[in-house]
């Protein structure tokens, strides 16, 4: 019984890990489609027919329609751990973004 107890409460523990990696991992995937939309609009202020345009594209390429989008983001907005967590992503990915830049500039 002590044995099936404990194997149980590994189980458990085992699965809410997964959910959390997969949580963390749409988190990701959705932090590098926000970067991607805003560097695919970036530039073309005044003319906001190209910049959703372009914004279209890339949530075709993802596979993402705008609804799914809107979802996706009401969805980490409900959840201040995971909202924290998308933000540190888009700001990683940022700056990631901007070093290239940099050095391709040099």
């Amino acid at each position: 019984m002590r044995t099936a107890l404990w194997f149980g409460l590994l189980a458990a523990m085992f699965l809410v890990g997964c959910q959390d990696k997969e949580k963390e991992a749409r988190t990701t995937d959705f932090a590098r489609l926000y970067v991607r939309l805003r560097v695919a609009s970036s530039g073309m202020e005044g003319r906001p027919q190209d910049a959703q345009l372009a914004r279209t594209e890339v949530l075709k390429s993802s596979g993402v329609d705008l609804v799914g989008y809107r979802r996706m983001l009401l969805e980490l907005q409900s959840d201040p751990e995971q909202w924290e967590l998308f933000w540190t992503r888009v700001q990683i990915l940022t700056d990631s973004l901007d070093k290239k830049t940099k050095k391709k500039g040099s």
